[in-house]
């Protein structure tokens, strides 16, 4: 197949002589059927398994964490001191990470010019950390200043505070680390599953014995001191396989009469930043509304609806994201892009229909073993069904979507993106607008917590639900540019992208319509209110044709996948 797709965001000469002999490379490895470069189905595979069994392992202990821990303490760290670390995380690393990310390793240090550009790209590796002080120093004044007494006065609340802020920039500072085994030639992703399962792992351990020995007293500085622990097992398993090379971490000399970046790849990391702000106001919106408009135990309730509304997309779609972001940027000539790209984008509207027609029928009968008592009259009833139902769909969807445009944008189309974006604010902006002001004869009786997590529809949403349909208009607006850039990438190619490749198949729809009717039914009985072996009959029938959709949608796919595998190995389809 002729390559069609070229590199425009990377004009420079010393790139471009880079990129082509990475092709050359992939192309000679590929014909002697090797692995160059990471293969998606592999990638999502490791991280899915990386997710699922921390996810799981770390289950039960975060169940242990909101039964011990009061609302309040978990809305001030889930949603106000996990908001500031995101922050300076995404805001430092994102954009330059995915602009080394699109830069194939070099096989040899041989080559002068290949000397050079690996010494570019690793000093601009270590910029994140210098950036990361910097936002740190930023937000942690902004927060202090205007937040309320309530919340500075807790025990510990600055100490904590502190511990998390060194936990993100530590963090930061192996980012260089992580760029490295992402680059080689055939990632160790086996290091990644290692340093982010144990630390999440470690981090709920830490987090719950320290809860359990030091009280509720100290219930802030506990979930600090797990952060912390989490954070020294991810830099211990990264410097430990670089052997305890930390001096690079921090200072890469420059070659001489070479400039220490190089000027393309560093504009396209700038833009990326700026539109990393961007995106990540807008993917966090919610939260930082949340955080200033509501009381702290209503800002635990809604914590602890998104951490069961998220734990599929970080199980499946986050790892999904981050394999295919790497597969794109090392493989966009491949054959293989577009039927994964139409394939993922099938997976995501597959999720939307399964959370559809499951969670609206079984939610009110799984909610009280999902929740603690003392959240049953916070709004996390609601905003976890409306999680469920409508934002996690769109997340994903979202998610897959934009990884390609991060890895084919050039940098004009960036900053188109950069526009969309700025749109799709307006449209969070003023769809909150009119959510919180309906007129009165919209408004229904969904006044009981009962009555609106066990509503279909939502006429009267509270301001945290107006929060997550606000951000769901706006991701609409993203993933909208995000298909049209894909059309017009693929129309470059032969064949190319067609709209209907990306819907699910008709008899899925059809058999998930039933399914719902039939469930629905049964639960409108409410058999399950009143005796166990009511509620097992709804719940497992639930299961049962979960099984069967499952298998269903598997069949429907199962020849796309064949031929998505054949595509990856070079076979011709035809």
């Amino acid at each position: 197949m002729q390559n069609t797709t070229s590199h425009p965001t990377l004009p420079d000469p010393l790139l471009q002589n880079h990129l082509l002999k990475s092709d050359g490379q992939l192309t000679q490895q590929d014909e002697s059927n090797s692995t160059p470069t990471s293969n998606p189905l592999r990638t999502a595979r490791s991280l899915v398994l990386l997710q699922l069994l921390s996810r799981l392992l770390t289950f039960g202990l975060n169940q242990a964490l909101l039964r011990l821990a009061s609302p309040t303490v978990f809305g001030t760290a889930a949603i106000q001191f996990d908001l500031i670390c995101s922050s300076i995380l995404f805001l430092s690393r994102e954009g330059i990470r995915n602009a080394l990310l699109r830069i194939k390793s070099s096989t040899s240090q041989k080559d002068k010019e290949d000397n050079v550009l690996e010494t570019q790209l690793q000093s601009l590796s270590i910029v994140p950390l210098q950036l990361g002080i910097a936002i740190a120093t930023i937000l942690s004044s902004i927060y202090l200043y205007t937040s309320d007494e309530a919340t500075t006065s807790q025990s510990h609340f600055h100490a904590s505070l502190l511990l998390y802020i060194i936990a993100s920039l530590m963090e930061l500072s192996i980012e260089p680390l992580y760029i490295k085994i992402h680059r080689f030639q055939q990632p160790k992703l086996n290091v990644r599953v290692q340093a982010e399962g144990g630390m999440a792992i470690l981090r709920s351990i830490v987090t719950v014995s320290s809860l359990i020995g030091f009280g509720e007293k100290n219930a802030l500085l506990s979930f600090a001191l797990g952060q912390i622990a989490g954070t020294i097992w991810l830099v211990t398993r990264y410097l430990r396989e670089f052997e305890w090379d930390i001096r690079t971490l921090f200072w890469v000399k420059s070659i001489k009469d070479e400039k220490r970046f190089n000027p393309d790849t560093l504009s396209l990391a700038i833009a990326n930043t700026g539109q990393s702000f961007i995106k990540h106001i807008l993917t966090e919106a919610d939260r930082i509304a949340v955080s200033r408009i509501c009381p702290l135990d209503g800002q635990g309730g809604y914590a602890v609806a998104m951490n069961y509304g998220s734990l599929i997309a970080r199980i499946v779609f986050q790892p999904l994201e981050e394999s295919l972001l790497l597969h794109y940027s090392s493989s966009l000539s491949s054959p293989s892009i577009l039927p994964l790209y139409t394939l993922t984008i099938r997976l995501s509207l597959y999720l939307t229909l399964i959370m559809r027609t499951f969670v609206p029928p079984l939610y009110p009968a799984i909610s009280p073993f999902l929740l603690p008592k003392q959240y049953q009259s916070t709004t996390a009833p609601s905003i976890l069904r409306l999680y469920l139902t409508t934002y996690i769909p769109l997340m994903s969807l979202n998610g897959v979507s934009e990884s390609f445009v991060t890895s084919s944008a050039s940098s004009d189309e960036i900053k188109k993106q950069a526009r969309w974006m700025i749109s799709s604010s307006g449209i969070f902006a003023i769809t909150l607008f009119l959510l919180t002001h309906l007129p009165e004869l919209w408004i229904t009786d969904n006044s009981t917590e009962k009555s609106r997590a066990i509503g279909t529809f939502l006429l009267n949403p509270t301001k945290e639900e107006s929060l997550i349909l606000a951000s769901c208009s706006a991701m609409l607006i993203r993933i909208i540019f995000s298909l049209f850039h894909a059309k017009k990438t693929f129309d470059l190619r032969k064949p190319n992208l067609r709209y209907r490749d990306l819907l699910p198949d008709l008899k899925i729809f059809i058999w998930t319509w039933i399914v719902w009717l039939s469930l629905k039914l049964l639960a409108n009985r409410e058999r399950w209110v009143s005796s166990w072996k009511g509620w097992i009959e709804l719940v497992g029938l639930g299961g049962i044709l979960g099984l069967i959709t499952l298998g269903f949608i598997f069949l429907a796919e199962r020849g796309k996948l064949k031929d998505l595998r054949n595509s990856s190995k070079g076979v011709k389809i035809e």
